[in-house]
């Protein structure tokens, strides 16, 4: 029968239709000394299992008993509640297949663990590093320890790659370059790892002498052509390691010049040459050299224009550039702009001659020449080339008339280069050399023709030119009168103009305006006498002669002639109406020449003189005013009335509303009174005069102002003018403000209170004067003024608040109402546990306690919404919160919100900390002398330990405990760990084993045991 069962047992184990079970490392591969969980990634509960090593048992398990195995190593853990299987420490020896089987139900799992050796004992090293380049081979040497490894080379940061100059053997150990160049310098690194590790060697350098390449020669200033003087600076520089030495060659002959730079000073034109920098390399052995040409020249130092001969109009010129020092090229420049050949220039002798076949007056201007070479040019002065010419187009000028006595000026002039020079002739003698004749003081025998001549002694040529001289006595004392007449207005009158001298021609005029003859104005006796036939007022002016002859003329002073008139246009100027109390002023005027003289007189009688009359007002000063103009010289008179009417000013205007008010809508006047002889009465509002419209009307003459019906829009400054004749007077302002209200009567607060709070109420209305207010509540008069402020409110305080606003002077009031509902307050909220304990894995409840009336409830957790899930329910009214099965998920700040129709209220905070453990103890070894024991639970609130030795002992009450040296070999540790709240308790067991301290679990179970166990289920099975 037992060979049946274990036969049947081996049976199940590797039966076919396992379910899927996975197994997954914490790390794979693994270091040695590493510690590796292996877990199972399936939850479905496992009654019957083994953990196996290769062949080898490691633990089995029924139910919750666990059993080690004969293949279980010192350390190695197993977790009943999650399968899970820990390896402390690992070795090469622990890699191999690890297997999970499940009897119950049936499954296989398994995995291979890699232990492998991390990377150590790394060296590298190189054959030598003191090259030269491509004439040597470098090799690289690198070895390391562990399992397995890989090697690799990094030159800088970029990795080594075989091809080319580069080999990699012996799986990447030996690095060799054949022929080295410069660029092979490194740093230089191996690099060796493996699945667990990585480590590199440290940097290896290569010296690698090369060169000397790449030679230069530069030249400062870098020129294709220097000039005598220069300063040149040759350098050498080439690719040379070490660096390469230098010396210099001119010609082809050492300069006895060592370095890389070489200096020219004071350089001349016999240096131009070839210049040679050779450079050596004391390691390399190689030398290389190269070759400058330097070209040296004089600069010029002087360039002339040289004119050969005169330039004469008409005639051929040249003009010579003469230069010192080497030219390349000249050119002809004139006013700054460069010549070509053409018809009348031409260039000879390499440019230095420029030819002027024919000179024009064109070819006047300043002429250079620019000569240059390859180091310098240089541009002469300017030569001014001006053509002689002439004398052309002379002429004489000067006085064709002079009077006797005076001296009369000739001037000759002629277009000619250079000057002319001029002589005079009068009646075919020779009178004076130079261009300008002046005469000795004339005489009637002066008069004849001047000519001058003009002549170039350069050119050889000369020219004549004539004026003609005729000599007058000059006008003078020239006047105008009137003689004994008087310029009387429509009578005839002559004026006479009288002068001495050589009189040719009179001319008169008026205002500065030469005058003509018409049908009232005539001229006789050569025009020098003027008759007027009749005078008239447009005669009036300045009259002046004017008497000329060739010579001169000369104008008298002004005859000033007014012609004398009137009194014509009598006019009296001044009032009509008087002011009784006030003075008068009457203006007399008329049109006459000398003024008129004036007289005045009142109903016939004088009573002044002047053309301006002034007087004080009496009742009796009325009637009639005359003023009478008269002339002595023309014996004439002439007079003018006026009417004058009396009348007492305006006084005292005064606007007045009597014992009226203005009320919004009634009816309102305004009356205007004043002292005087009122004549008229004008209305004004706000500055501008008032017109009847919409409503507004005058009465009695306009003096009372009438609004049927008073509005707003009527407010303003309002003033009457009273007026008449000779006066006016505005009132002072009245200021209109009219009264009104109250209107859109409102009453501000809340609806809604608690009570035993207080309540304030605002009332407001538009009126004018301020309006009073009283306050209602249910038609019970509670308080006065705007805002009435309740005092505790009880559930009586409930209604209707109404607020009363009266205007006194309008006689009209307006209510507004609101209605308060007074409610009871919540007074607290508490959060309530079902218990003290709250217990993991049990039900557990909190109760909302509200005191007062609500509406609703809500619950925080954390101080975010707490929403129900498959676990966390809520009561119908939400005042109970029940937890299915309490987890350490569920803690956190829970807060209950009760609200009513005015706000919420929140609850203090309730702090849930589920309790629950000990779980998952654990003892950990610390190796040592002596070593160390710690007890690990998972516990809320923490456990409580104490140790047991070998099931009898209490040694110690902490989670950690000392072991004494004298402990026997397996000496048995037990931990056991307490929950104070929960008083569960739970307890494991630690072997010791001396002297080297190594720790392995002893739970150890035999095989038969555990089918002893399974005989039972075995036994269904059959």
């Amino acid at each position: 029968m037992g060979h049946k069962l274990l036969t049947l047992f081996f049976t199940l184990i590797c039966s076919s239709g396992l379910y899927a079970v996975f197994l997954v490392p914490s790390q794979n591969p693994v270091a040695v000394g590493s510690n590796v969980t292996i877990s199972v990634n399936d939850t479905q509960p496992i009654i019957i299992g083994l953990w196996l090593f290769e062949s080898s048992t490691l633990f089995a398990w029924y139910v919750e008993d666990v059993f080690t195995g004969s293949g279980h190593q010192n350390g190695t853990e197993f977790d009943i509640s999650t399968y899970q299987l820990t390896l402390p420490s690992v070795t090469l020896k622990n890699s191999g297949l690890y297997a999970l089987d499940a009897l119950r139900p049936k499954a296989r799992a398994v995995i291979t663990l890699d232990v492998q050796e991390p990377v150590s004992n790394l060296t590298a090293f190189v054959n030598m590093t003191n090259l030269v380049e491509i004439n040597d081979t470098v090799t690289f040497t690198c070895s390391a320890s562990g399992t397995p490894l890989w090697f690799s080379w990094q030159n800088g940061s970029s990795t080594v790659t075989a091809g080319g100059r580069v080999q990699l053997r012996n799986g990447g150990r030996d690095f060799i370059i054949s022929g080295v160049t410069r660029y092979d310098e490194g740093p230089f690194k191996c690099l060796v790892a493996n699945n667990i590790s990585r480590r590199e060697s440290h940097q290896m350098h290569l010296n690698i002498s090369y060169g000397p390449s790449n030679l230069r020669v530069t030249a400062s200033p870098e020129k294709s052509v220097y000039i005598s003087g220069s300063v040149i600076s040759l350098s050498c520089s080439a690719d040379s390691k070490p660096t390469a030495t230098f010396y210099w060659m001119y010609n082809g002959n050492p300069l006895n010049v060592y370095g890389p730079s070489y200096y020219l000073r004071d350089t001349t034109q016999n240096r131009t040459g070839e210049y040679t920098c050779v450079a050596q390399n004391a390691v390399t052995f190689r030398h290389v050299a190269v070759t400058k040409n330097i070209d040296i020249l004089d600069p010029i130092s002087a360039v002339a224009v040289n004119p050969a001969g005169s330039p004469v109009e008409g005639m051929a010129f040249n003009l010579n550039c003469n230069v010192v020092g080497p030219v390349n090229s000249i050119h002809w420049m004139k006013n700054g702009t460069y010549l070509d050949a053409d018809n009348m220039i031409t260039f000879s002798n390499d440019n230095s001659t420029l030819r002027f076949n024919r000179l024009t007056l064109s070819d006047d201007g300043p002429y250079q020449c620019a000569a240059s070479n390859a180091v310098s040019n240089m541009t002469s002065l300017a030569y001014n080339l001006m053509v002689n010419y002439g004398p052309n187009n002379t002429a004489a000028s000067g006085s064709k008339v002079a009077a006797v006595g005076s001296s009369a000026t000739f001037s000759c002039s002629s277009d000619s280069r250079p000057q002319s020079q001029y002589s005079w002739y009068f009646s075919g003698l020779k009178v004076k050399n130079g261009s300008v004749y002046v005469t000795t003081p004339l005489s009637k025998n002066d008069s004849g023709q001047y000519t001058c001549m003009a002549f170039n002694s350069i050119t050889g040529r000369s020219s004549n030119a004539s004026v003609t001289l005729t000599v007058y006595a000059p006008v003078i004392d020239v006047v105008v009168n009137m003689d004994n007449q008087q310029p009387i207005f429509n009578q005839s009158f002559t004026l006479t103009c009288t002068a001495s001298g050589d009189v040719q021609h009179i001319q008169w005029m008026k205002n500065g305006v030469n005058l003509n003859h018409d049908n009232r104005i005539s001229f006789t006796n050569n025009d020098s006498v003027l008759n007027f036939n009749p005078l008239t007022l447009s005669d009036n002016g300045q009259y002046q002669c004017d008497a000329s002859n060739a010579i001169n003329n000369m104008t008298s002073l002004a005859f000033d002639l007014k012609v004398i008139y009137g009194p014509w246009n009598t006019t009296i100027s001044g009032p009509t109406v008087g002011a009784i109390g006030h003075n008068v002023t009457f203006h007399c005027s008329a049109n006459s020449h000398p003024p008129s003289q004036y007289s005045w007189f009142l109903n016939s009688s004088k009573v002044g003189e002047g053309p301006v009359f002034t007087r004080a007002l009496s009742p009796d000063s009325g009637g009639h005013y005359t003023c009478m103009a008269s002339n002595n010289i023309t014996g004439r008179s002439s007079s003018a009335s006026l009417e004058l009417t009396l009348r007492y000013p305006v006084s005292h205007v005064i606007v007045n509303a009597g014992n009226q008010q203005p009320v919004y809508n009634q009816l309102f006047t305004l009356t205007c009174t004043a002292n005087g002889d009122v004549e008229h009465i004008q209305w004004m509002k706000n500055g501008m005069f008032l017109h009847p419209h919409n409503g507004i009307t005058f009465s009695n003459n306009n003096s009372i102002l009438i609004f049927q019906n008073i509005n707003l829009s009527d407010e303003g400054y309002y003033q009457c003018v009273a007026s008449n004749a000779v006066s006016n007077m505005t009132s002072l302002a009245y200021d209109l403000m009219v009264n009104y209200g109250p209107w859109n009567t409102t009453v501000e607060g809340p609806i809604m209170a608690e009570m035993g709070s207080n309540v304030t109420f605002n009332c407001t209305a538009i009126s004018r004067p301020h309006s009073q207010y009283s306050w209602f509540h249910n038609s019970s008069k509670v308080g006065d003024g705007p805002v009435h402020v309740t005092a505790a409110l009880s559930l009586n305080s409930s209604g209707h608040y109404t607020c009363m606003a009266f205007n006194n002077i309008t006689g009209r009031s307006s209510n507004a109402s609101l209605v308060l509902t007074v409610i009871e307050p919540i007074a607290t909220v508490d959060v309530i546990p079902d218990r003290t304990i709250p217990l993991a894995s049990q039900i557990f409840h909190l109760t909302c306690n509200v005191k007062g009336p609500y509406n609703t409830l809500h619950w925080l957790r954390n101080n975010q919404n707490l929403l129900p899930s498959d676990r966390v329910t809520f009561s119908a009214d939400n005042a109970v919160v029940t937890f299915k099965t309490l987890q350490t998920a569920d803690d956190g700040r829970y807060q209950c919100v009760a609200s009513n129709a005015l706000k919420q209220h929140v609850s203090h905070p309730y702090d849930l900390a589920v309790i629950f453990g000990p779980q998952s103890v654990q003892i950990i070894v610390r190796p040592g002398i002596p070593p160390v024991l710690t007890c690990l639970a998972v516990s809320q609130p923490p456990a409580v330990y104490h140790w047991i030795f070998e099931n009898n002992t209490v040694v110690g009450n902490q989670s950690s405990i000392e072991l004494p040296i004298k402990s026997i070999l397996g000496s048995n540790y037990t931990c056991v760990a307490k929950n104070p709240l929960t008083n569960v308790t739970v307890y494991t067991s630690q072997v010791v084993s001396y002297p080297n301290a190594a720790v392995s679990v002893q739970a150890c179970v035999m095989l038969t045991a555990l089918l002893a166990l399974l005989l039972p289920v075995l036994e269904e099975w059959l």
